[in-house]
């Protein structure tokens, strides 16, 4: 790599030329899938076992699976993560924000479930500990699986419609392949004029909500800069390097 490539600048990196998909809807969609899936095993489990005597069997298999997909929720939100933090280095500030409930929401209802779970089958535990496999197998409607598969339905209730339109905002954003938000002059002038507007007035005059828009937008141009010094630095203790390698 010649030395000029190590003076370009930062702000003007690979991303200008070439747009990076953001390329998260695969492990989102294996997460939404399996979701279904568990739910579906849910009222098979509910309304068409066969066996009486089984009962208690499909109550923990239907446990094991749910902590099964908490684990892919919590690996897709590592992974979601990792990408966005990418993301808000490129640039895409604006993205980055009105994507971040989405990518919080999913582990934490799913987190949330399995303590509900675990405080259900403590009770459980507790009011039938004598004739527990009994009470698994009634005819009843209110059995220890029939809970679980109607608290799953409730988390899958708020999890799926957040993965949907997580889904439609990301093939959105591939689709239209934006420049990055510190590169539109729309968005730099309106954050120019934001700022001004705010610290020519005394006292807060400002409604709330544009108060909080105005300090997360400045936080994340700050990180944004902050992450690009970070680049620039290292460019420069190469080219240091290779200078001292030469006059050597």
């Amino acid at each position: 790599m010649d030395d000029e490539e190590y003076l370009q600048p930062v702000l003007t990196s690979q991303e200008e030329d070439n747009f990076q998909k953001l390329d998260t809807v695969p492990i989102v969609s294996i997460s939404l899938v399996y979701g279904v899936a568990l739910e579906i095993i849910g009222i098979v489990f509910v309304s068409v076992w066969p066996e009486e005597e089984n009962k208690c069997d499909t109550y923990f298999i239907y446990l094991y699976l749910h902590c099964l997909y908490w684990l892919i929720v919590m690996v897709t939100d590592y992974v979601i993560k990792a990408k966005h933090h990418t993301l808000r280095i490129w640039g895409y500030l604006d993205f980055y924000q009105s994507t971040y409930q989405h990518i919080r929401t999913p582990l934490f209802v799913a987190s949330l479930w399995n303590t509900c779970y675990l405080l259900l089958a403590v009770i459980l535990h507790h009011t039938h500990k004598m004739n527990y496999e009994e009470y698994c197998r009634a005819s009843e409607w209110l059995t220890p699986v029939n809970y679980i598969v109607i608290l799953t339905t409730l988390e899958f209730m708020v999890i799926v419609p957040v993965y949907v339109n997580y889904i439609k905002r990301v093939i959105r954003f591939n689709r239209l392949r934006p420049l990055p938000d510190v590169k539109r002059e729309e968005w730099l002038s309106s954050f120019t004029q934001d700022s001004y507007a705010s610290s020519g007035e005394i006292g807060y005059h400002h409604r709330g909500s544009n108060l909080e828009e105005l300090l997360e937008k400045q936080a994340d141009l700050i990180r944004y800069l902050r992450d690009h010094n970070v680049q620039l630095s290292h460019r420069i203790m190469i080219l240091a390097s290779r200078q001292r390698t030469r006059e050597v």
